[in-house]
């Protein structure tokens, strides 16, 4: 069996639009995703995220939702969904099917191409009206926008590390929410978003990613098909890229009815190449606040009691670091006093060899996870391509057991407070 599910051949379909083909024959299903880049505005973020949301509705060749779920189903059930998320200074939209491996069908049937041919004209076929998109499937995706929206108040936490990025990047394209402003909807027209799609098209990056018992030949000869021909206009280097001031310390206080507060404090790492600090800071974050054995977790949560939950995340893409924590309201002042000591016991180097051992170990425990699930993996590969690492998960375990206490050391001094955000009664 090929156990090597990680490795992957890269192809070139177009100026801008890359294949990338995982071989393996560890599971019995085919994973499909189109990642599709393009740049995060404040003019076009709401339009990009209803995009997918409409495309989703028909296509010319399955011309509702109810045709694409039978077709689905005669694809011995398989599945399809669209994303939208943010990158850096971009927007990723996603598009993922799943599929049952060919040689699990009855007679061998081709549903892999079949695959390939459905979400394809998703994508590149819509239904157009008058040159426009179909203004019934606009008018009602608006309306899911908005749900979904101004649905974001009501997870606390989630709302608390929103806000708090929205703060220590205002003015910014990264503070921008990845759904969008509620206020854009009335005026977006079916015109106005279909001109938006067409430009997403002609100019913006695409990274297909396909894991499953094929080659990659097959594969080509499938994508080729649908996106050698696409007239482009691409002028991008496909990598993500963050814009950020440096910014003097903000301390913003949010008040709503919430029975537990929400602390955040956001930290930028200070480099000219987040690329080359990923190892230094995934080890860093690791022993400070990303596991169950870290820091924050024992000393903070366990030992003083002072969080019901606490964590920190390294945001690789933009070299940010959020601490996050539920707090009693009244705690503020020695949940925050104690969670800085932490963060000053890394910058003093009081960080014992078996905390940095326990990191490492975590996380190549974490990677190799990864091997076992086609969308994990697939995600994974997507975020560290667009980072510019391409190497596989083995080389970058070897990477991480290269990180020394000294390194961690090293980017702990370069992480700069810029935000302390509260959400509280």
């Amino acid at each position: 069996m090929n156990n090597q599910a990680e490795k992957t051949t890269d192809i070139v379909l177009n100026d801008g639009i890359y294949l990338h083909v995982m071989n393996t024959d560890k599971f019995k299903t085919n994973n499909l995703v189109v990642s599709i880049l393009t740049d995060l505005t404040r003019e076009d973020v709401t339009k990009n995220a209803l995009i997918p949301l409409v495309l989703r509705r028909g296509s010319v060749h399955y011309p509702s939702m109810k045709e694409i779920s039978v077709k689905l189903e005669n694809m011995y059930g398989a599945s399809f969904d669209a994303a939208t998320d943010k990158i850096g200074d971009q927007t990723l939209m996603q598009f993922i099917m799943d599929t049952i491996s060919d040689e699990y069908t009855l007679e061998q049937s081709n549903v892999f191409a079949d695959a390939v041919s459905l979400i394809s004209d998703i994508i590149l076929n819509p239904i157009i009206e008058n040159g426009a998109f179909k203004e019934e499937f606009v008018s009602q995706e608006k309306e899911t926008l908005r749900e979904i929206i101004s649905s974001k108040i009501n997870d606390k936490a989630e709302y608390a590390n929103d806000r708090a990025v929205e703060e220590m990047f205002k003015n910014e394209p990264y503070g921008l929410y990845k759904y969008g402003c509620e206020e854009d909807l009335d005026g977006i027209t079916p015109s106005e978003l279909y001109e938006q799609y067409k430009k997403i098209i002609k100019k913006s990056t695409f990274h297909i990613y396909v894991s499953g018992n094929l080659t990659s030949e097959e594969a080509e000869e499938l994508f080729k098909k649908y996106y050698s021909g696409i007239n482009r206009e691409y002028d991008s280097n496909g990598k993500v890229s963050v814009s950020h001031e440096k910014k003097s310390l903000s301390e913003v206080i949010d008040r709503q009815d919430v029975m537990q507060g929400k602390l955040v404090l956001g930290y930028m790492l200070e480099t000219e190449d987040v690329k080359k600090e990923f190892y230094k800071m995934a080890v860093y974050n690791a022993i400070l606040g990303g596991t169950a054995s870290s820091k924050l977790f024992n000393n903070v949560r366990e030992k003083k009691s002072l969080a019901y939950t606490i964590r920190s995340q390294y945001v690789k893409h933009i070299g940010a670091l959020f601490i996050s924590a539920g707090i009693e309201n009244e705690n503020f002042d020695i949940a925050k006093e104690c969670i800085l000591k932490e963060v000053d016991d890394m910058l003093n180097g009081n960080i014992s060899d078996v905390e940095v051992n326990d990191a490492k170990v975590n996380l190549a425990t974490r990677f190799k996870s990864y091997n076992d699930s086609q969308s994990a993996l697939i995600g994974w590969s997507v975020g560290q391509r667009l980072l510019g690492i391409t190497e596989e998960i083995s080389k970058t375990i070897e990477e991480i057991n290269k990180v020394t206490k000294e390194d961690i050391i090293d980017v702990a001094k370069r992480l700069r407070l810029e935000l302390s955000y509260f959400l509280t009664k």
